[in-house]
């Protein structure tokens, strides 16, 4: 019953997710946010002692998408922390910075909607009354905060994570660290970076 439950409240929110998508315009954005599995540092032909007891490196995933002539349009950002807690401090901290940045590339913007992820750094009164306050800050109004099911509806991210993840290999496999906050970025931002992804190290 808990798997027939979850796989209809799966159905029912991406069928809100569909809505939103089919009511965006060129004044209006949606975002999906999510925290990406904490990315184990690499070097270089490392041996297997090197692999055991390692912290992960966290990174947050945003995803933007608006329309533009009767095209959609994706606009992505990746948050690489040296240090965090995942938690409801995080999250506006993020969102305010993701806002901060859609005005700066779109000045008209006019209406914010959010499908986040079920954690609790999410779906909590310190993230719904910031979100609130950041867009009054900003000029903007967040209209919704939809929060998708566990494995549910943040489909975005994790395409883009997986995306991101590629280059990353690609420059390891040149010979190259991935051990820090600095050289995760530089990796992302290789050989051209990943297009379409603004990469912010905080």
């Amino acid at each position: 019953m808990a798997w027939k439950s979850h796989l209809l409240r799966s159905v029912n929110q991406d069928d809100a997710r569909v809505q939103l998508l089919d009511a965006i315009d060129e004044l209006s954005i949606l975002i999906v946010q999510a925290w990406a599995m904490k990315y184990p540092p690499r070097k270089y032909r490392e041996s297997q002692t090197d692999w055991f007891g390692k912290r992960g490196i966290p990174w947050h995933l945003t995803v933007a998408t608006r329309r533009e002539g009767g095209e959609l349009q994706m606009l992505k950002f990746a948050h690489i922390f040296k240090s965090c807690s995942q938690d409801s401090c995080a999250v506006p901290a993020v969102t305010a910075d993701v806002i901060r940045q859609l005005k700066i590339a779109l000045p008209g913007l006019k209406t914010v909607y959010y499908l986040q992820d079920n954690a609790g750094c999410y779906h909590c009164g310190t993230t719904l009354v910031c979100a609130a306050a950041l867009g009054n800050e900003e000029g903007v109004k967040i209209r919704r905060l939809d929060f998708s099911d566990p494995q549910g509806g943040r489909a975005a991210c994790d395409r883009k994570a997986a995306t991101i993840k590629s280059n990353m290999r690609f420059y390891h496999n040149a010979g190259n660290n991935i051990e820090t906050p600095e050289q995760m970025r530089d990796a992302i931002l290789s050989f051209g970076g990943v297009p379409g992804v603004n990469v912010v190290l905080c």
